[in-house]
């Protein structure tokens, strides 16, 4: 299980089907307005190389609905700030992403080594 810190909130980051579906939209295409999804198939390499933006969106997603849970862009730096704070770098925040994700039944596959 993973946490991040918000505030005096720790917030868990789930993985399950609607946090997924969130992920994968956030992290899409949108042609003309449609969203087309695609975000799981990018999710891998965007956490590879720390990519800030997608790590916004990827706590957004699996923390809404948490009590404490960022709302604005602020509530996301703060939340951000102290994934630097405490794990030095995005880069090493999302391997460990990547590793919780190959331990899970829904996201197993799209970690296969």
């Amino acid at each position: 299980m993973i946490t991040v810190k918000n505030d005096k909130y720790e917030l868990e980051l789930k993985f399950g089907l609607g946090e997924l579906n969130a992920i994968d939209k956030a992290l899409g295409y949108e042609v003309r307005e449609i969203n087309l999804g695609e975000g799981l198939e990018t999710l891998l390499p965007k956490l590879q190389t720390g990519n800030v933006l997608a790590i916004a969106k990827i706590i957004k997603a699996c923390t809404k609905g948490q009590k404490g849970s960022p709302k604005t862009e602020e509530d996301l730096e703060k939340v951000l700030n102290e994934i630097i704070n405490e794990h030095g770098s995005f880069k090493k925040f999302g391997k460990l992403l990547i590793d919780e994700l190959g331990n899970k039944p829904l996201t197993q596959d799209l970690v296969t080594k």
